[in-house]
């Protein structure tokens, strides 16, 4: 396995042979169809894969392999610290040298509320994933980070067109273009076109070169990757967005998610979880 030193900022020592994990055929075609982005020296696309058909994992693989062992850069950033913990946990584990066969080591740091503060990025380090609230507040830590090409990564990418991204997309671009470099903008997402017509047209802004590769929830369904879902509803009489505004009823209405301060405040409800528990509880021998 490969070695590191603490969590939130590493050096990670390669791991030589090949990586044992495993990867479906929709991960090898979404990777080899990625190599359109190398083909030019910007490129801004989105990588589409359903829940659970493993979007990180296929962008951390190709970015090992295209960015990293080239000593280029990466720019992770995500809105949530789960998500940033899974990239980071993903960068660690497949560091073998089957995908950085130039590569002794690579550097790595994790920046947000949770971990560890803007100030202490070094320039050192290869790949920094990044909370984007955090990042936000200390953009011009990037500029002596930002010596080289740059792979920017936005985690659920619908959320790019939110203004705080595009902040951070712009500077980054503006960085690199103070020194020559070049961005190469990837976004991650299940659900790309869900929002309203003008967000559409913004992520359509962000991400000009549109999709990269995308592989239906019904196609990995058939192929045995993914399960059939079975929903199941039951009533909690627990009230929720009652203060919601009328444009965000109508977001909701339109689109099959809710804004994240209401999902945040559904998930974190403890009288509602405890009645969730308790149905799976009172039929637990079904399920």
């Amino acid at each position: 396995m490969p070695v590191y030193e603490n969590k939130n900022a590493a050096v990670v020592t390669v791991a030589r042979g090949k990586d044992p994990r495993e990867l479906y055929k929709h991960q090898i075609d979404a990777m080899q169809a990625m190599g359109r982005i190398d083909e030019r020296p910007a490129f801004r696309a989105l990588l589409v894969l359903p829940t659970g058909a493993g979007k990180t994992m296929t962008a951390v693989y190709w970015l090992l392999k295209n960015a990293v062992d080239r000593h280029k850069k990466v720019l992770w950033l995500a809105h949530r610290h789960l998500l940033l913990d899974q990239a980071a946990e993903a960068f660690v584990s497949n560091g073998y040298s089957e995908l950085l066969p130039d590569r002794l080591t690579y550097q790595y740091r994790i920046v947000s509320g949770m971990h560890d503060r803007p100030i202490h990025i070094t320039g050192d380090e290869d790949i920094l994933i990044a909370g984007k609230d955090s990042i936000i507040k200390r953009l011009s830590v990037l500029d002596d980070w930002i010596d080289r090409d740059v792979y920017l990564v936005v985690d659920e990418a619908h959320h790019a067109a939110a203004r705080t991204y595009r902040r951070i997309i712009d500077y980054v671009q503006s960085a690199a273009d103070r020194i020559g470099a070049h961005v190469k903008l990837l976004g991650l997402t299940a659900t790309p076109y869900r929002t309203d017509e003008s967000e559409r047209a913004a992520l359509g802004q962000i991400f000009t070169d549109d999709i990269v590769y995308s592989i239906g929830l019904d196609t990995l369904i058939k192929q045995g990757i993914l399960s059939t879902p079975i929903v199941r509803t039951f009533e909690t009489s627990v009230p929720a967005g009652v203060q919601v505004s009328e444009r965000a009823a109508r977001r909701i209405a339109f689109s099959d998610s809710l804004p994240e301060d209401l999902a945040d405040a559904i998930a974190e409800n403890s009288e509602r979880n405890r009645l969730i528990v308790q149905k799976y509880l009172d039929d637990r021998e079904e399920y």
